[in-house]
């Protein structure tokens, strides 16, 4: 998916942002990288991987919570 000067001008005035032309290509660069990036995470099978609760699966040893 690609992310064209014309709609990086249109979210620019839509925000309010004054951007130069030079910034114009730079950003729209930028978010097609993200964008292609974004699209390679979401081709990726995860079927078979267990989601992870918590990275270290330990419980936390906590005080006692009491007024003191």
């Amino acid at each position: 998916m690609a992310f064209d000067k014309s709609e990086v001008e249109k979210v620019a005035q839509l925000a309010r942002l004054h951007m130069s032309e030079s910034d114009v290509d730079e950003v729209a660069a930028r978010i097609t990288d993200i964008l292609a990036l974004i699209d390679q995470m979401q081709s990726v099978d995860t079927e078979s991987v267990e989601p992870l609760a918590h990275p270290l699966d330990m419980t936390q040893r906590l005080r006692p919570d009491a007024a003191t």
